[in-house]
């Protein structure tokens, strides 16, 4: 964080020197001139240091700034001395221009137009040395990355460019140019009407937008773009052209680039600004206003505006400063009484807590690289809201996760929060609640059933209200609560809500968005098409269109089908049956426990005509009444599936018969143990090992883990066992209980070459990060 904000201070001082440099204010000129100059260069570094956008990205640990002060500096290199330059000059180039492209890719457009505009000129030729070093410096490190097996940016944006086609990539072009311009005039004009800023997640109230329809300052943005373009040619002696191929260039790669943030165009600002002074100049030559008074309104005009957008931007800056002063001087009242946005949660905190409280090898799943960097741990990347049980549990098996760092419940749909009580693989413990954040610590469900602590189906909707009802002005509540209100299942709830925030002028495009899926699960197709389509007018749409063309889809699919009740219905029967055996399996695959039970009674109460399908239906049931720990109705439903012959049930059922056995066994002293004789010694151990295979087909690996461990204790010594055991163990990371199950299997199989995999498994777990 030091070395971007001293990069912000180097950036406005170099854009001050910068425009200096393009007016060139030489010594035989009068004091009057002179000082224009300098007012000129202090108002564009003031109108740029003013932005939200700056002060918001000079907050964080991102490479915008530093990029741009570094673009910015070379600019200036070139402009005091665009030929034959100094050899100490050449040499800072030579460093900054190599350097560029590491700190972002689009630096490369830098690098080419440098190099374009020095080649057609000898005396400029000492600048392609910086050029050559840059681009063998980038070409090298790209081929270091596809020798390790790493996708490049550039190979993502032609793999693109060949699947979608010649005339594709075209649309393409367009579409994200104008985006582009758009954003851009959202970074020259912050607060924009129809916008939504980035930085406006960083303040707790709402914004003050800018009067006026959008389109305004977007031909504002054209014609300050278009000011600044002649500035550049006029400016060709200091290097301008180069600046107008780095704009052009720049927007060039863009065009083809397949992501689409904001932040992409806002490195263009400075550059854009610090050429303004220039082509008015230049354009006021040949431009004169035919009575004084005229000039007189139209700069009066002109200072009014910009002190307006300015007093705006103050105010923005405030807010955000003002709001960030709350979070950090006085965090607990500020998180219980302010009910700030996710852009406010404290991952610092969060990694702080791993650090003291969790193994050196310990791993982290999480969304924040600022995480793994304050607990001095490894982590991955991890977005819970949009993951399936089935996808998290692979990640965290892939990456032997420890710990999961996410929104806290405050938050609403940022994590599968059912899966806390409802996870059969794992015991997924909330350690760590504050600051917006929470720490869950992963750990082995050795009981293999579910619980009833820390889940509530309407807890986030609780919260949501309050909130709401707490400070109903603010945007991002009145979407939280719409989108709790919707996954909570209260569909004609939302469709009011939405409703009455338009009758008090608020229109958004989430809203819109939940507004026309509300419509689609109440039946209402025609208003969801129609809701569906205005949204595609609304700001913000771009970034969901993929979204808002499926809700027509959807709505136009059912359209289509109540207008043709009777195709199909032959096969209805049949298919409304599998249809409830496929949905009550994507359940248990879930880990809906609570949800599939109440499906499978509905499912089951309602009358299934298929004798097979029945049973299947009756065995997850009894699946279902085995995880919540109701053995004598799971067996009511498997003998009902029994009556059905199906052997899956006769399956389950003897394995409950072993799992008693066992349990008696374990229940019985060592010494009565000890009397068996070797052969009872070796059934037990094979029922031993039957039922830990059949807990892990069940989904219930941590089952598996107990029996073993319990048995390692009775039946020690045994090789068979053991090794599972260290299976086991290794799944679930126990990292110094498999050392010990190792070490034990060492002294009885040591030649087992399996052993050496195990060792080598425990070697890369324990292996620590480098920071």
């Amino acid at each position: 964080k030091a070395t971007v904000w001293l990069s912000s201070l180097a950036l406005l001082g170099l854009l001050y020197l910068y425009v200096i440099c393009l007016q060139k204010p030489d010594d035989d000129q009068n004091t009057s001139v002179k000082n224009r100059v300098y007012w000129t260069a202090f108002l564009i570094t003031g109108f740029l240091a003013l932005n939200p956008y700056t002060l918001f990205f000079s907050t964080l640990v991102m490479s915008e700034i530093p990029f741009m002060a570094c673009s910015l500096a070379i600019l200036y290199l070139l402009a005091l001395r665009p030929e034959h330059p100094e050899k100490g000059q050449l040499l800072l180039f030579t460093g900054l221009l190599t350097f560029l492209p590491f700190l972002r890719t689009i630096g490369i457009a830098l690098v080419l137009a440098t190099g374009i505009w020095a080649v057609f000129r000898k005396a400029r030729w000492p600048w392609l040395i910086g050029v050559f070093c840059s681009i063998l410096a980038s070409g090298l490190w790209m081929l270091r990355n596809s020798s390790t097996g790493k996708t490049g940016y550039v190979s993502i944006a032609l793999k693109e460019m060949r699947s979608n086609g010649i005339v594709g990539t075209l649309i393409g072009m367009f579409e994200r140019i104008t985006l582009h311009i758009e954003h851009f005039a959202q970074q020259l004009f912050p607060n924009m009407p129809g916008s939504e800023p980035r930085y406006s997640a960083m303040i707790l109230d709402n914004i003050s937008f800018l009067p006026g329809p959008g389109w305004v300052y977007l031909s504002l943005t054209a014609v300050a773009v278009l000011i600044s373009i002649y500035g550049m040619l006029s400016c060709r002696k200091q290097g301008g052209i180069v600046a107008l191929g780095y704009l052009v260039l720049s927007m060039a790669v863009l065009s083809l680039w397949p992501w689409m943030q904001p932040r992409f165009t806002f490195p263009l600002l400075p550059v854009m600004l610090a050429y303004l002074p220039a082509g008015y100049l230049a354009f006021a030559k040949h431009f004169q206003f035919s009575r004084p008074f005229i000039r007189v309104v139209f700069v009066g005009t002109l200072s009014a505006c910009a002190l307006y957008i300015g007093s705006i931007q103050i105010k923005t800056d405030y807010q955000l400063i003002h709001a960030n002063l709350q979070m950090l001087t006085n965090p607990s009242q500020f998180y219980s009484q302010q009910n700030p946005g996710s852009a406010f949660s404290n991952w610092i905190a969060a990694g702080r807590w791993i650090n003291q409280n969790s193994e050196e090898h310990s791993r982290v799943l999480s969304r924040q690289s600022a995480t793994a960097t304050t607990a001095q741990r490894y982590q991955k990347l991890a977005y819970f809201d949009v993951i399936t049980a089935e996808k998290l549990h692979k990640t965290i098996q892939e990456f032997h996760a420890n710990f999961l760092v996410t929104f806290n419940k405050n938050h609403g749909l940022v994590f599968p929060w059912y899966l806390m009580d409802e996870d059969l693989v794992y015991r997924l413990n909330p350690v760590f609640d504050e600051q917006g954040i929470m720490v869950i610590k992963i750990e082995p469900n050795r009981s293999g059933t579910i619980r009833e602590k820390y889940y509530s189906a309407d807890e986030s909707l609780k919260f949501a209200r309050n909130a709401y009802e707490k400070f109903p002005h603010r945007f991002y509540l009145q979407s939280g609560l719409a989108a709790e209100l919707y996954n909570s299942g209260h569909y004609e709830e939302v469709i009011n809500f939405v409703h009455k925030l338009r009758q008090e002028g608020i229109r958004e495009i989430n809203l819109s968005f939940l507004l026309g899926w509300s419509y689609i699960k109440t039946k209402q197709y025609q208003k969801a098409i129609l809701e569906f389509e205005e949204a595609s007018s609304l700001p913000g749409h771009k970034l969901i269109g993929a979204n808002l063309l499926q809700g027509i889809r959807v709505a136009q699919k059912a359209l289509a089908e109540n207008d043709d009740p009777d195709s199909n219905q032959s096969e209805t029967t049949n298919q409304t049956g599998e249809m409830k055996l496929k949905s009550a399996s994507q359940l248990w695959k879930n880990c809906q426990i609570n949800k599939l039970e109440m499906y499978l009674i509905k499912s089951l109460e309602e009358g299934i005509h298929q004798p097979e399908i029945h049973a299947e239906l009756c065995i997850l049931l009894a699946k279902v009444y085995l995880v919540k720990d109701k053995k004598s109705d799971a067996i009511e439903q498997l003998n009902l599936a029994v009556a059905s012959g199906k052997s899956e049930a006769n399956n389950i059922l003897r394995m409950l018969k072993r799992e008693e056995k066992l349990e008696f066994l374990f229940n019985s002293s060592k010494k009565e143990y000890d009397a068996k004789t070797e052969q009872q010694t070796a059934d037990n151990l094979q029922d031993v090992l039957a039922l830990a295979d059949w807990y892990q087909e069940f989904g219930v690996p941590g089952k598996a883990l107990s029996l073993l461990e319990r048995a390692n204790l009775l039946i020690p010594n045994q090789p068979e066992l053991l090794e599972l055991l260290l299976q086991k163990q290794l799944f679930y990371s126990l990292v110094s209980d498999a050392e010990s199950t190792l070490i034990q299997l060492n002294k009885l199989t040591p030649d087992d070459p399996r052993l050496k995999s195990a060792t080598r498994k425990i070697e890369e777990l324990q292996r620590l990060p480098r920071f």
